[in-house]
């Protein structure tokens, strides 16, 4: 393991690796916000969001933490070391 992973390496995770196509569907959701497939985690007023470059829009507070539970809800079944991993990422950001 190379580190903690950010909030976007663990959605892309989730789009390249599960098997789920709703958490991937979540997870995309999350990723492209505004047509933009560039984001990057940022905080804003103390809470982690993801901010997309091409259209400037941020995802943060409850409206990222929600979309989180989405995509968490729907990882039941994905198993393994880098599957916790992933999950353990998504729900410490959940709980911003």
């Amino acid at each position: 393991m190379m580190g903690k992973l950010t909030v976007v390496e663990a959605l892309r995770a989730v789009v390249q690796e599960s098997n789920d196509e709703y958490a991937k569907t979540y997870a995309r959701a999350g990723l492209e916000l505004g047509g933009s497939t560039n984001a990057v985690v940022v905080e804003v007023g103390g809470a982690v969001g993801i901010a997309h470059e091409k259209t400037g829009k941020v995802m943060v507070g409850e409206e990222l933490r929600v979309q989180l539970l989405y995509v968490l809800s729907n990882l039941a079944h994905w198993r393994g070391e880098r599957a916790r991993e992933v999950k353990a990422v998504l729900k410490e950001a959940s709980k911003s």
